[in-house]
């Protein structure tokens, strides 16, 4: 038997991102006949359409890598995998390859390495542990509530438990997660107001 410590994490992350993207199309493909058992795939099939869970497995993959090298690579990769693999499901399904939109998440897919960096450094150095996870943490927030100018709404219970999942993982001390939390709400805010897309 393997023992998963003797693989790499890029081996490990790959698999994993092409897993979920399989997992992601295959859960679109569902059609919901009232049982239990579809109506809960149908739910996590929307869960998996949505920004947030994917801001939640990357920061952890990013927090928890060994080093600032790996964080960016194990994150690429994990979107890498899940691109290509969600991507050429659909097109074995739907018989063509949406063009348009992989190039639009592959942007994103590119630019998570820099987003990973900010996040271990959120993780793992001590001053910018008070500022920096306001950035994921703040933008899972603006995810799960709708906000205005005079109201404030629940969206999403789902994304609020991960934007609790995330002040445990960036957690150091009560001043500091306090701290990072009112930052986490400017930047949803800020996020809200200014946002082009509605996830």
């Amino acid at each position: 038997m393997i023992k998963l410590k003797k693989i790499p994490d890029i081996i490990i992350y790959l698999v994993l991102g092409t897993a979920l993207g399989v997992m992601s199309k295959y859960l679109d493909t569902i059609t919901v006949d009232g049982s239990w058992w579809t109506i809960t795939l149908d739910y996590f099939a929307d869960l998996f359409t949505r920004l947030g869970i994917w801001i939640l497995i990357a920061t952890i993959i990013a927090a928890y890598s060994k080093t600032l090298k790996r964080a960016a690579i194990n994150t690429f990769i994990f979107f890498i995998g899940m691109l290509i693999s969600y991507y050429i499901y659909s097109a074995y399904l739907f018989g063509f390859f949406p063009t348009r939109y992989f190039i639009l998440w592959g942007s994103f897919a590119l630019v998570s390495p820099l987003l990973a960096i900010i996040v271990w450094k959120a993780k793992n150095n001590i001053l910018l542990a008070f500022i920096l996870p306001a950035l994921p943490m703040g933008l899972l927030l603006s995810l799960s509530l709708g906000m205005g100018l005079f109201y404030v709404y629940l969206k999403y219970i789902e994304e609020l438990i991960m934007y609790v999942s995330l002040c445990v993982v960036f957690y150091k001390s009560p001043k500091q997660i306090t701290i990072s939390i009112v930052f986490s709400i400017i930047v949803a805010i800020f996020v809200s107001q200014i946002s082009p897309f509605h996830f």
